[in-house]
């Protein structure tokens, strides 16, 4: 592969993975087999920028994931905004919506208020 200009240099890769790994403090290991090698990167411990948030089962039939946290994060500001929503769960403003939506006419929530200024009431 090096003699192809595959790549830049026999072996830097291994260097490469190593400093990068060790300089975001990520913990990381390789194996060997007869076709190659892999890497394994571990990753870190999620930790949540929500405080106190917890799993409720009760949901765990009639809502999905993104629709449980979506209702946790409106249940702890219901005067957030649907972009500010989808910046906290990591999703997109429409896939935020569509929860809203779901969670809407599943009972779970209701908008009160004027289009502008209005905020979220959770009803269960």
């Amino acid at each position: 592969m090096f003699l192809s200009k595959t790549i830049e240099q026999f072996g830097s890769g291994f260097k490469r993975i190593d400093s990068l790994c060790k300089d975001a403090g990520i913990k990381y290991t390789y194996e060997r087999s007869d076709n190659g090698f892999k890497f394994i990167i571990y990753r870190p411990k999620l930790i949540s920028d929500t405080p106190d948030v917890t799993y409720d089962v009760t949901y765990e039939k009639a809502l999905n994931i993104t629709e449980q946290t979506v209702l946790m994060v409106l249940k702890q500001n219901p005067e957030i905004s649907r972009e500010e929503i989808a910046e906290r769960v990591s999703k997109t403003v429409r896939t935020v919506q569509r929860a809203l939506v779901s969670l809407t006419e599943k009972g779970y929530i209701r908008r009160v208020g004027a289009k502008k200024n209005s905020t979220w009431e959770v009803l269960r």
